[in-house]
């Protein structure tokens, strides 16, 4: 069923629309960039994530790696979760006022080519996101391409 409302709204959302870009501070005070993800890789950008969600995010970084999906977790600038594990598909950023989360709501996928492709209510779990992603065409012309 989850699969379902994700893609009823990815289907509500009418024309694509294209991700706003941004730029905030990450991990080390490194600026991080929307538009140097963007055409490389899908997104799913969630807002203020819980602790175990984003251990969750950590434990499936290899299928991340798979889809070409990074999470962009935004969070308060003096949250002790931005000193968290690092891995290579979960970015950590720190998002002052809220303004870019208020943006983006509480979770959005944004697709290879900066298209909206669903918007959620709530962090979704990472399988639901992943079944979405492989009903893509990009993504089963990936598949074919890599044979996974």
């Amino acid at each position: 069923m989850p699969l379902l409302t994700a893609m009823l709204t990815a289907a509500t959302l009418g024309p694509p629309a294209l991700a706003a870009p941004f730029t905030l501070t990450g991990t080390g005070g490194r600026p991080w960039s929307l538009s140097s993800a963007l055409g490389r890789e899908r997104l799913l950008i969630v807002r203020n994530p819980s602790a175990a969600y984003l251990n969750t995010v950590r434990a499936q970084d290899t299928a991340l790696q798979v889809r070409d999906l990074r999470v962009v977790a935004l969070l308060p600038p003096d949250d002790a979760r931005l000193n968290g594990p690092r891995t290579l598909m979960l970015t950590l950023l720190a998002d002052p006022g809220g303004r870019i989360g208020a943006q983006y709501g509480p979770a959005t996928l944004i697709g290879k080519d900066s298209g909206v492709k669903a918007r959620y209510p709530a962090p979704p779990a990472l399988n639901t996101v992943g079944a979405l992603i492989d009903t893509m065409p990009m993504r089963q012309q990936e598949r074919q391409q890599r044979g996974r």
